[in-house]
């Protein structure tokens, strides 16, 4: 039967759409690749392959087999300068960034832009108006609409979904094996622990031989779970990263999992937030790639070969897990390792006593005879420093009690209790901290939260470790409600895995810490539940920023909160509001949601006036629209996280303009115009924000926004004499600049 699965399993592994098999490479630059297909991008899969172009541009853009022209494109943003050709097997080939169309598209496109009067364009012709033929020259690459020289090419098919090219007769040299870094586990539910805890466990992943990877230690699990994996594909002589082409996920010999980046449609593109983990990526742990999925993405076509959602729920025992990653060609790695599933196991440090270096402890356990303790001396980060030999141990049917004598001399160590099921893998630790509560002062815990995809936890962070395992309450209508807790190390603890709904209903956290004198850390909370059939609007305690949530802007439940704080004073920018933050910022949305903020009454120049996102200490503009009576400013964004209302005062930047002011040049060397255009802080909205005159006369210059650079190529020769450019550019706060090159042709 093992046998029989395994020969199904290559079976539907080998079974690749073979789309065409007589396209040519759309260019002679070689064929290495940037970027595979079904990479991630912020917000969507990449859609085709990146071929590499040697760091230049102007290489010859073939049409890959015959069709005709369909449409083409001019743009800043995106594909820059993009050609699509109907093919005659019914797909569509779509080639972006390049440099200059042919002699014929780019009269077309010219004669376009001065209808437009404008550098964007986008044209459609009819079929069969432009025949090309498999090795025609459609264009040449370039770096258009991105930041360096690429030809970014796809295949959709005769539906409109996007295929993988490499599926096709076009092929790439690769026999090296992808790189397998760590796995991820995250919990499902309120029941799910990972080595104990209610949180996601990330474990490294360690190279054996040849193919083999595994993970060193058996990982012990309760509830149901899924697993991800960090992992990327080489080429050898090539120093890109890429996406496998496809993973497997089997345990004990039976498939869970399987996803393969064939084809995917556009509207399902939003779901790379799902495929791939968007909190661990937040949180800079690196992309990882879901190996399930919930209900809103089960139609992903990726997963079309996938026997079930790959959601884990097993019998208690061990289990063996081998996970395959492998690239377009069939080099495959091999993760295997091993998993414990059993009921939770949980102890509690009911009593700890220190009397002259004697401590005496009761730990509360379901089967004391199943269970090992272990004492130990660590450090503050919990590193083991030394083994303490118990003096004696003693069980009755629910409870052990422990003595040991112990005398703490380094500054900073603690002692550590770790009880382990003899059985079952599962282990759970406590802290004990011999400093007396009164200098134990914590004066400033942090408080955090972590919303996962079904529950909910919060996490305090000690300046100094807490005498004993501190408590955490909720605080609802009904009174408080006790939570366990967990160590994370000796200085963090989280609460247990809270419900959504228990969430909602609370109206305070409490985290009490240290005995004699105890310490009591309340937090006041005010969550908000947006959901994905519900337009939920909630506004910040002073009345000043409003959120709203569309329907279907979310994937599942959200809880979300936000906070406020005042901004120093900044030299560099001008505020018009507090800091607010609309958490929690590690959870994706599906879609945009909205912001409002009041600004203050009477402000002079409103139109200047914009709302901004922090993003890695760099603050992006998101929008200026303003209500009629311009007292509130609002904008969308795909995030949350940190916003304010920025004043922009800052005129755009020009330079670096070709020809010179005061150059001279020989009559025909002049070919491009150019020019550097940049704003750094509300940015240039696209290339009707631009105006460029030469001699009085507009020209309709290229605008790559990425780059932030303009170019107009020079038809013909200027004629010799002297000339005047003129390059104009307004932000999107409205602050426009001007800046003039006089310059002499003979």
């Amino acid at each position: 039967m093992k046998i029989v699965t395994l020969l199904i399993s290559a079976f539907i592994l080998f079974q690749k759409p073979i789309l065409a098999q007589n396209y040519i490479w759309p260019t002679n630059t070689g064929h290495y690749l940037s970027s595979s297909f079904g990479e991630y991008r912020d917000g969507h899969f990449h859609s085709g392959i990146d071929i590499k172009t040697n760091y230049r541009t102007g290489y010859p853009v073939f049409a890959v087999a015959n069709g005709y022209v369909w449409r083409v494109r001019t743009s800043p943003f995106g594909y820059g300068k993009a050609i699509y050709i109907k093919l005659d097997d019914g797909n569509l080939a779509v080639y972006g960034h390049l440099d200059e169309f042919n002699t014929l598209l780019n009269a077309y496109v010219k004669a376009e832009q001065l209808i437009k009067k404008r550098y964007t364009t986008d044209i459609y012709f009819q079929k069969n108006e432009y025949r090309v033929s498999r090795g025609d020259t459609i264009g040449f690459t370039g770096e258009t609409g991105t930041k360096h020289p690429h030809l970014h090419f796809e295949i959709r098919n005769a539906n409109n979904l996007l295929v993988n090219p490499l599926n096709t007769n076009l092929k790439i040299t690769d026999y090296t094996i992808p790189t397998i870094k760590a796995i991820a586990i995250v919990p499902l539910n309120t029941s799910s622990r990972i080595n104990g805890l209610p949180k996601s466990g990330v474990f490294r992943a360690h190279y054996i031989h040849k193919n083999l990877f595994t993970i060193s230690d058996t990982i012990s699990l309760s509830g149901p779970v899924g697993f991800e994996i960090k992992t990327h594909d080489t080429v050898r002589g090539v120093p890109n990263f890429y996406s496998p082409y496809g993973i497997r996920m089997s345990i004990d010999d039976s498939l869970y999992f399987h996803v393969q980046y064939d084809t995917f449609d556009f509207s399902e593109t939003h779901l790379i937030k799902i495929d791939r983990d968007f909190q661990l990526k937040e949180n800079g742990l690196g992309n990882f790639n879901r190996l399930w999925f919930d209900d809103y993405s089960q139609n992903l076509r990726f997963y079309s070969n996938s026997p079930g959602n790959g959601k884990i729920i097993l019998k208690p025992g061990q289990h063996s897990v081998k996970i395959q990653v492998y690239d377009r060609y069939m080099n495959t790695s091999y993760l295997n390792f091993s998993i414990y599933s059993g009921e939770p196991f949980e102890p509690a440090l009911t009593d700890a006593v220190l009397t002259d270096n004697q401590w005496s402890l009761q730990i509360d356990v379901e089967e004391p005879e199943s269970t090992i303790v272990r004492v130990m001396r660590v450090n503050p980060t919990g590193a083991i420093q030394q083994y303490i030999d118990l003096d004696t141990l003693v069980m009755d049917s629910t409870q052990i009690t422990i003595h040991f004598s112990e005398s703490v001399t380094i500054p900073g160590d603690l002692i550590k209790i770790e009880c382990k099921n003899r059985s079952d893998h599962l282990r759970r630790s406590f802290y004990l901290n011999p400093v007396p509560a009164a200098q134990t002062f914590n004066d400033n815990p942090k408080i955090s939260f972590i919303h996962n995809i079904n529950t909910f936890l919060c996490q305090v962070d000690f300046d100094l470790a807490p005498n004993t395992t501190p408590l955490f309450f909720l605080q609802t209508e009904i009174g408080l409600i006790s939570v366990p807790v967990f160590a994370i190390n000796p200085k963090t603890y989280i609460s247990d895995a809270l419900s959504l709904s228990s969430v909602v209903s609370a109206r305070t956290f409490e985290w009490r810490y240290n005995k004699t004198p105890e310490k009591i850390l309340r937090t006041p909370v005010h969550f908000i539940t947006a959901a994905p059939d519900t337009n939920v609007t909630f506004e910040t305690a002073d009345s000043v920023l409003t959120v709203n949530f569309p329907v279907g802007s979310v994937y599942d439940t959200l809880i979300c909160w936000a906070g406020r704080k005042t901004i120093p004073v900044n030299d560099k920018l001008s505020f018009y509001s507090d800091l607010y933050t609309v958490y929690p910022p590690d959870r994706a949305l599906r879609s945009d949601i909205l912001l409002e903020i009041k600004i203050p009454a009477g402000t002079e120049k409103p139109e200047q006036l914009g709302l901004y996102k922090l993003d890695d200490d760099e603050w992006n503009f998101l929008g200026n629209e303003k209500n009629p009576t311009k007292t509130n400013i609002y904008a969308p964004t795909g995030k949350l996280g940190s916003f304010a209302v920025i004043r922009d005062n800052d005129y755009p930047e020009i330079h670096s303009i070709i020809p010179g002011n005061g150059g001279r040049f020989r009559f025909g060397d002049i070919i491009y115009i150019s020019a550097t255009v940049k704003d750094e802080l509300s940015g240039i909205d696209d290339d009707k924000s631009i105006s460029v005159m030469l001699d009085n006369r507009p020209l309709y210059v290229e605008y790559n926004a990425p780059r932030d650079q303009i170019r107009y190529k020079v038809a013909g020769d200027l004629p010799t004499g002297q000339h005047t450019l003129t390059i104009s550019v307004v932000d999107r706060a409205h602050n426009n600049s001007t800046k003039s090159s006089t310059f002499t042709v003979y």
